[in-house]
């Protein structure tokens, strides 16, 4: 059940990562936790996604603006470091449903009003962004809303945007998988599941990247937004 779980849950998320810019990692933790301690489980979720980034990166690597994932990138490290090393002494049960509740108002607020919202890509977003995704990241294994946001703003073209966001979760994703693997997160008994997840998430990657190209960019945004609602009530859940 174990096995198949952490394989046919990586299938959807890379679906799922591949239409929107992100996600697999908020998916695999709807499920994860039951099967995994909960640090735990946001290592091999994360662990897992670096196959799907890595790959889109690449898929997109044309279209990619690599100075806009430095600076969130460097602040996303620093921040999900010290998340991490707090995550024991904090209850992470009580902040995962209080971030389930922020997804939900935002998937509605930028679905209402996104129209009339300006979202400027400077050194503040970038700051307030990175800072955000660092403390989900290291928390849940799950910081891709707050770099959507960012992202989105910073960028029309929906190859640019899928590009570069996926190049900012392979750098942090590394980072953060060397950092769980010093501390003691991430073990070896994690590896064949990790490598059970990659095979499945490759699969969902295809078939995402074939249905991202029959969409426009405007439609991939409602996709996006839609599914920060649907996250945020599974995270919820």
């Amino acid at each position: 059940m174990t096995a198949a779980v952490v394989f046919l849950t990586p299938i959807i998320a890379g679906l799922i990562q591949s239409v929107t810019g992100f996600g697999s990692g908020i998916f695999m933790m709807v499920f994860f936790p039951m099967i995994f301690p909960i640090l735990g489980a946001s290592a091999v979720s994360s662990a897992i996604s670096l196959a799907g980034t890595c790959s889109l990166s690449w898929h997109y690597r044309k279209h990619c603006k690599w100075k806009l994932t430095v600076v969130p990138a460097l602040i996303y490290i620093l921040v999900s470091s010290v998340a991490v090393l707090m995550a024991p002494y904090l209850p992470t049960d009580v902040l995962k449903k209080v971030f389930g509740v922020f997804l939900m108002i935002l998937a509605v607020y930028f679905l209402v009003f996104s129209s009339k919202m300006k979202v400027k890509a400077n050194l503040a977003s970038a700051t307030v962004c990175g800072t955000l995704a660092g403390i989900l990241g290291g928390l849940f294994g799950i910081g891709g809303p707050p770099m959507v946001i960012y992202f989105l703003a910073a960028l029309d073209d929906k190859e640019e945007y899928l590009g570069t966001i996926q190049l900012h979760f392979f750098i942090t994703g590394v980072y953060m998988l060397l950092f769980r693997i010093y501390k003691g997160i991430f073990t070896m008994d994690m590896i064949p599941y990790t490598i059970l997840g990659m095979v499945g998430i490759m699969i969902g990657k295809k078939i995402g990247t074939k249905i991202v190209d029959r969409i426009n960019a405007e439609t991939m945004k409602k996709l996006v937004y839609a599914f920060l609602g649907v996250s945020g009530f599974l995270n919820l859940l």
